[in-house]
């Protein structure tokens, strides 16, 4: 028992990593209607952008967050600028598919010329604390993060529902056409709403150098099960996004626990075939 209790606690703790990073891909999906397939990459270089503030500027991994988020949210609304908007103009998927893969890879290849292909990590004073919470054992690092990205969470969901730009960020996903007639400036919101899933990314990486390490293809994962976590919790649904992450997170312990860890990403893929069959299989007979 006490071990099932230690593995849904770490299931718990990375299935938030999972839900922000789905929640960052759900908000420029629900809005601009692509996928965003470098979030991962945006992910590294949240990583990245962490280690050289620590590294070189003595910044701690946590008062970084913000700096990285910031850095991210700029960096988002570059690429939305240059590179996004021109594509939406043709209004071809197959033009954002490409571009999307194109520049993650550009990204982990320019990690891997500057940084090289050596592992990174980050050790503070407080990497190796342990606080004992009865039968179940967790690392400092792991619940800061954790509380962390709670926090964060509840913040975008009041920032959509309660603040004016919220409001027109949720217009203009539900109808872009009126909410330019009413006179939002829908390329503005564009630009917001990319920044701001690439700013959840880099804060996910942000959060996760205290106990994950660093390298070029450190994103490859988590953007794979960012999209797991945007099909499996719908589609534009933040709280969806959040459920399904830490879903995705304890499948994770839970296969890795009672099967074996190295069938943990087979069961993950199996499941998720799984539902979109079972969804299918719904919708038609509802039709």
């Amino acid at each position: 028992m006490d071990i099932f209790l230690q593995a849904c606690v770490n299931g718990l703790l990375m299935g938030g990593f999972y839900s922000l990073m789905g929640m960052g891909q759900n908000i420029i999906f629900g809005v601009m209607k692509i996928v965003n397939f470098c979030h991962g990459e945006m992910l590294m270089v949240g990583m990245y952008l962490t280690y050289v503030l620590y590294t070189y500027g003595g910044i701690d991994p946590y008062l970084a967050v913000p700096i990285v988020a910031v850095i991210m949210f700029l960096f988002g609304v570059l690429i939305q600028h240059t590179l996004i908007t021109p594509s939406m103009g043709t209004k071809s998927f197959t033009n954002l598919l490409f571009l999307t893969v194109g520049l993650g890879l550009l990204l982990s290849n320019g990690a891997l010329v500057i940084f090289g292909s050596d592992y990174h990590s980050i050790r503070t004073d407080y990497s190796q604390t342990y606080i004992p919470l009865g039968p179940v054992t967790m690392a400092l690092p792991r619940l800061i993060s954790f509380g962390v990205l709670i926090v964060v969470t509840i913040a975008l969901f009041v920032f959509l529902k309660h603040s004016t730009v919220g409001k027109q960020i949720r217009a203009v996903s539900q109808n872009p056409v009126g909410a330019e007639v009413v006179g939002i400036d829908v390329k503005r919101i564009y630009l917001l709403t990319y920044g701001l899933g690439i700013a959840l990314a880099g804060t996910a990486g942000a959060l996760l150098t205290q106990f994950y390490t660093i390298f070029p293809t450190a994103g490859s994962s988590f953007g794979i099960r960012a999209l797991i976590v945007v099909v499996v919790g719908g589609l534009g649904s933040i709280p969806g996004a959040f459920c399904a992450g830490i879903f995705l997170g304890l499948l994770e312990t839970m296969s890795a626990l009672f099967i074996s860890p190295a069938y943990s990403d087979l069961i993950v893929f199996m499941s998720f075939i799984i539902i979109l069959v079972v969804r299918q299989i719904t919708a038609a007979r509802r039709k």
